[in-house]
């Protein structure tokens, strides 16, 4: 009787390890392909590159002219950062349409990069002041000749939600990064590694060098990509898995100014409601054509606007101007207890 009894508590406890890890292995085994990738993309996100010829051979192919060695050096856990790259307005035949500061071997980087400030002022109806400030770049040390080309600021903007965003239908199809330029979160990965670490990928299969710079052609390279079609899509698959974003209803003022026009506030998707607080579409802003920018990665951020000039989100929205230049003066105009309110709301996106 006692064994009987043994053998039907170790066949229950056999039923119920059974019905309980059974599940859990399955899911393991679908989910097994694509945890993989996120752990392989997370990887190659963080960690360095090096130049080739080196014992990585995983990593290698670093530049020869690039600015940062990994991506997350500029999107510290996928997020924002005071890192900036600098633009060519007028793309050129001698610099290509971003400045290199680093090198690898004797490959000369392309420039030092100082950044000044222009201050302006901006008022309230009530009479009160804000000090604002605009980014002038600043060259020295130009590896290849003269810089004909105005220039300007790009900051790295946080990668949170581009997954979700991609989601979004009935959207244009380029809809990432500053000027929604690139269909595709991996357009956008191959492109930043090309154009920010000079990684050789499928998208752009030739190194980051102009015709006119000798030492960049002639530099040491591998025989095959620096960063192979599934490496690139491990990053991105990275890249869309980070939806650390907020979701924050909006305020009647919201509308009431008329931000709403372009900072749509949400999108229904398939199972969930998200609050990018973007029409994701490119619009004039007074100082360029620039994608409007989701505000659900505020809370914070070390800066605002395509070139880090607001510091805080209340500079942010006095440098609005062009297509939203009467929603801008609408928040001039608000009492201050209204601007306050209006501010916060922003702030703890």
């Amino acid at each position: 009787m006692v064994k009987r009894l043994n053998f039907n508590r170790a066949l229950l406890l056999a039923l119920i390890l059974g019905i309980v890890l059974m599940p859990r292995v399955f899911a393991v085994s679908i989910k097994a392909f694509n945890e993989d990738r996120f752990i392989l993309g997370k990887s190659f996100f963080e960690k360095p590159w090096v130049a080739f010829p080196a014992s990585t051979t995983a990593r290698d192919g670093l530049g020869p002219l690039f600015n940062q060695n990994a991506c997350v050096n500029c999107h510290p856990k996928g997020g924002r950062s005071n890192k900036f790259v600098v633009k060519l307005d007028n793309p050129n035949t001698i610099y290509g349409g971003q400045i290199s500061t680093q090198s690898a071997g004797n490959v000369p980087a392309e420039a030092k990069v100082a950044i000044d400030y222009q201050m302006y002022t901006a008022h309230y109806a009530n009479g009160d002041k804000v000090v604002l400030k605009k980014p002038v770049v600043k060259l020295s040390n130009l590896g290849y000749g003269k810089v004909d080309s105005t220039l300007s600021v790009r900051i790295s903007p946080s990668l949170h939600g581009l997954g979700l965003l991609a989601s979004i239908p009935n959207k244009p199809v380029k809809r990432f990064n500053l000027s929604a330029s690139e269909p595709s979160i991996l357009a956008q990965a191959a492109n930043a590694a090309h154009n920010d670490m000079g990684l050789s990928n499928p998208l752009y299969p030739q190194e980051n060098c102009t015709n006119k710079q000798e030492k960049c052609n002639n530099a040491p390279k591998s025989n095959s990509l620096d960063l192979p079609q599934h490496r690139l899509k491990a990053i991105a698959y990275f890249v869309k898995s980070l939806d650390k974003v907020s979701a924050v209803k909006p305020i009647k003022l919201f509308a009431k100014i008329g931000c709403s026009r372009c900072h749509t506030p949400s999108y229904v998707l398939e199972k969930r409601t998200i609050y990018p607080y973007s029409d994701l579409l490119v619009h004039n802003l007074g100082e360029g054509d620039f994608r409007t920018a989701p505000l659900w990665s505020s809370k914070k951020a070390p800066n605002f606007w395509h070139d880090g000039r607001a510091s805080t989100v209340e500079e942010a929205i006095l440098w609005h101007g062009g297509e939203a230049q009467s929603a801008k003066e609408s928040f001039v105009n608000l009492s201050k207890k209204d601007r306050v309110q209006f501010i916060r709301f922003i702030e703890n996106m």
